[in-house]
């Protein structure tokens, strides 16, 4: 896994970086000619300061396969955050992400091609601090 790029100032990341916290997310799934692919999921999740260093505060959050491959080229920046993902096999799968950060909201897409299968589709995040992470564990729901 890639490590971060970490290309702010003091006053930026008062403003546009992402703080760590319990987030709530709203997921959204969708492919390409089909009107309401699936419901919105709404999760619950802690975001540490490690997954903000990582990536994974940006990962894949549906029950997707791509949740289980590498994230590569994970890049942070005043009010940005991008990574690319590659799965191994010849039918490899891949995808590229793009969020927009503030201090207390997050949103993106990731854009998914799952490989051997010639599907496209896209998850759509938008989160929101809404207090302090519980003590263990980094899912709530």
């Amino acid at each position: 896994m890639a490590f971060a790029e970490f290309a702010i100032s003091p006053r930026a990341a008062a403003n546009s970086f992402l703080s760590p916290g319990l987030y709530q997310v709203e997921v959204r799934i969708s492919l390409p000619n089909v009107r309401d692919a699936a419901a919105p999921l709404v999760v619950t999740r802690c975001v540490s300061p490690d997954d903000l260093k990582t990536g994974k505060a940006f990962s894949v959050l549906s029950d997707n396969p791509l949740r289980k491959c590498e994230l590569l080229d994970y890049k942070i920046t005043d009010g940005a955050a991008t990574y690319r993902i590659v799965c191994p096999g010849p039918n490899k799968g891949s995808a590229v992400a793009m969020f927009q950060t503030t201090g207390k909201t997050y949103g993106g897409s990731i854009k998914m091609n799952m490989g051997g299968k010639n599907m496209t589709m896209s998850e759509t995040q938008a989160g929101k601090l809404i207090g302090d992470c519980p003590s263990r564990g980094k899912f709530v729901n």
